[in-house]
This record gives C-alpha cells, sequence and structure tokens, in this order.
C-alpha cells in the first residue's frame, strides 16, 4: 500500500529537521502577500497561489512516516536547491531597486539553505539516496 505507515522500516524527521521544514513553509506563507501584490494578472496569482498549496503538501508529506516520506524529501531538497540557486544571482539588484525584497529574499534563502543542511546532514540525509533505493 503506497501510504502504509510502517514505523519499523520508516524514519521519522527530528524535531530540528521539522522546525526546519515548518520554517521554510511559514516564511513561504508570510512572503505571499508581498508575491500577490507583485504578479501582473490573475493566472500569475493563481500559479502562485497553487505553488503554495503544492508546497504544503510537499512539506506534509516529507514530514510524515509514509511511503512518499523519503521521495518528498528528496524532492523537497531540490526544490529547496533550486530555488536558492535561482535567488542568489538577483540579491544585488534586489537590494538596489527594493529593500523590503531584498530583506524577504536573503531570510528566505538563510531558511532554505538551513532546511538544506539539516535535511542532509549525515545521519539523516547522506544515506536518505540509499534508503529511498532500497524502499
Amino acid at each position: 500500500m503506497l501510504l502504509s505507515s510502517n514505523r519499523k522500516n520508516r524514519r521519522g524527521l527530528t524535531v530540528v529537521q521539522r522546525a526546519a521544514l515548518g520554517a521554510v513553509l511559514l516564511w513561504s506563507l508570510i512572503e505571499t502577500p508581498f508575491e500577490l501584490a507583485d504578479c501582473a494578472s490573475a493566472a500569475q496569482s493563481a500559479a502562485l497561489v497553487f505553488s503554495k498549496l503544492l508546497l504544503v503538501i510537499l512539506i506534509a508529506c516529507a514530514c510524515s512516516r509514509t511511503s512518499v516520506a523519503l521521495p518528498a524529501r528528496l524532492i523537497t531538497l531540490f526544490i529547496c536547491g533550486a530555488s536558492v540557486l535561482a535567488i542568489v544571482p538577483t540579491l544585488p539588484s534586489e537590494l538596489r531597486s527594493d529593500g523590503v525584497a531584498f530583506v524577504l529574499s536573503v531570510a528566505e534563502c538563510v531558511l532554505k539553505i538551513f532546511a538544506i543542511v539539516v535535511l542532509a546532514s549525515r545521519e539523516a540525509g547522506v544515506s536518505l539516496w540509499g534508503r529511498w533505493q532500497r524502499s
């Protein structure tokens, strides 16, 4: 069964890992009004809301002990990493043009880097890929 909760084979996240993912999610939701104010069309607004909904579902799955938790954690690592790589090059121009956006982006990058480090720590993440392949 796809969503079975076999506690023997599926290790949950530590408190720090859950807190890191929760902080990424919370910050993403805090940023939403600022991002919505920047949307030029209803389609952009709908895409933004849909992406936030997907992030909520992804992090909920990553924090669970179900069989989808390990793939969700890997996807979360990828999304956080790709997001940081996309945001960091724009920081200098944001600093010159919009101080609020700069502060929001720096906070987002710091939280996502922290989540990456915590999820990919030796005891949790290095063997994450191997455990996922064996499951």
